[in-house]
């Protein structure tokens, strides 16, 4: 099908070249011009569906699914997993009541499985929304040590939702900092502008986060002193010494949880509640404002903090880096 529209954009290609021939003025020159492009644009964007459709399009959640965990494994085998050695438990919670492992993203749907994971426990619905949920999730389900959580991820169910990096960067400037919703943060976005703005009277910006994030890293030696609501993921998670039976994305959630609950066994039992608001301003508007205000020098440092989390999880930066930068 594929071939037969090139083949059939192709001769309708060289019959509107051949206006040129015939035409002597420059309304009708223009005419056949703008025909040739819009022919150009039908061909690459059916060029395009055919790429998408080839590799997702037709397959199930599942397949899916399997695409992602056999992406994260050879990802490790390239990246030596992910630089890590031991697995990291702090942030997995594990119901043994549901055989249910997860590992906790910040910024990644943690609200609504927070909601889930502390329901089971038996918490009621004004603690859930008003007290610190990883404190009534820990009271619950204890962490568990690194052996422990091992053997529990071979006998469970264990899952983990990602997200674009830099996708979740936004969000947690906004959420975090940019909202003053919460008076820790607020105060952390306080001490983050009087830090780059000593004399100044504004809020903090992108920027100012970015760079906030660039000098702990550095002054450091490395991510451990990020704060988890922006931490790497392999971080926090430490993917690569997992064992995962599902990775769901937070760009494809509703049908890949539907697939999650189907493949666990937990129809019934999960409430896909939707806990946070919902954003009003689309991504690629978000990502223009935002990137814009750091330079291509940041951009690149950036990325390397992040680096294996696009790697693992098979996501790109390459629209981010096309956002014109600020020169200094």
């Amino acid at each position: 099908m594929g071939v037969s529209c090139i083949i059939l954009a192709s001769r309708k290609l060289k019959r509107r070249l051949k206006c040129q021939l015939f035409a002597l003025n420059i309304s009708n020159v223009q005419a056949c011009i703008g025909g040739i492009f819009a022919t150009i644009t039908v061909v690459i964007c059916f060029l395009n569906f055919e790429l998408i459709r080839n590799q997702f399009g037709e397959r199930s959640a599942a397949d899916i699914n399997r695409w992602r965990l056999d992406h994260l494994a050879n990802a490790c085998k390239r990246w030596n997993n992910g630089g890590h050695t031991n697995l990291q438990p702090a942030f997995y919670l594990h119901s043994k009541n549901h055989s249910l492992v997860y590992c906790l993203v910040f910024k990644a749907g943690t609200s609504s499985w927070f909601y889930n994971f502390n329901s089971w426990a038996g918490y009621s619905e004004y603690e859930i929304m008003h007290i610190d949920n990883l404190y009534l999730a820990r009271k619950f389900y204890p962490k568990e040590n690194r052996l422990t959580l091992m053997q529990s991820m071979q006998h469970s169910f264990s899952f983990i939702i990602v997200r674009h990096p830099f996708e979740r960067l936004m969000s947690a400037f906004e959420d975090r900092l940019a909202s003053r919703k919460n008076a820790y943060y607020s105060r952390v976005a306080q001490a983050i502008y009087r830090r780059y703005h000593p004399q100044g009277q504004g809020t903090v910006s992108f920027r100012d986060f970015v760079q906030y994030i660039l000098d702990d890293v550095r002054h450091n030696n490395g991510t451990i002193a990020l704060d988890i609501h922006w931490c790497p993921i392999n971080n926090l998670c430490t993917p690569c010494l997992a064992r995962y039976d599902f990775i769901i994305k937070l760009e494809t959630y509703q049908q890949d949880v539907a697939a999650m609950i189907e493949a666990a066994k937990l129809q019934g039992i999960v409430r896909l509640a939707q806990i946070n608001h919902v954003r009003k301003e689309p991504v690629r508007t978000l990502a223009a404002k935002y990137f814009s205000q750091i330079t291509r020098a940041q951009m690149d440092k950036l990325y390397s903090i992040y680096e294996m989390d696009f790697e693992l999880f098979g996501y790109s930066a390459e629209t981010y880096f096309q956002i014109p930068k600020a020169l200094v």
